[in-house]
């Protein structure tokens, strides 16, 4: 967090012992102490939050985006099957026709012979 090196913090650790004095350094130590791994696990908890806040995001993207290829697949499906059904019943018509037409030449056939 900040850039301090050990003569920093020798100067402010004199500074502290003259301006508070021996007696009460210590307990203003541990409450300083205190601070600080209060002030760390804060900022902790706080990036941990983000981090989980920006996974839940791209979560949800991946979801958006997973719903739209189900959604484009559906209708691929779709699509594809009523071309499968318009070909069967095309199928069907020209298979009935070509019974039909085989129907006629077996009857017209059959008179003939008669």
């Amino acid at each position: 967090m900040f850039d301090s090196g050990f003569l920093e913090m020798l100067i402010i650790g004199v500074i502290a012992l003259l301006v508070v004095g021996p007696e009460r350094l210590p307990g203003l130590a541990s409450k300083a102490g205190k601070f600080v791994g209060k002030m760390k696990a804060f900022i902790a908890n706080t990036r941990e939050d983000i981090e989980k806040e920006i996974r839940a995001d791209e979560m949800q993207n991946m979801l958006a985006q997973q719903k739209e290829e189900i959604s484009e697949l559906r209708d691929m499906m779709k699509s594809t099957g009523n071309d499968v059904s318009s070909e069967i019943d095309e199928a069907a018509n020209m298979l009935g026709d070509s019974i039909n037409e085989a129907e006629k030449a077996a009857s017209a056939s059959s008179k003939e012979t008669v």
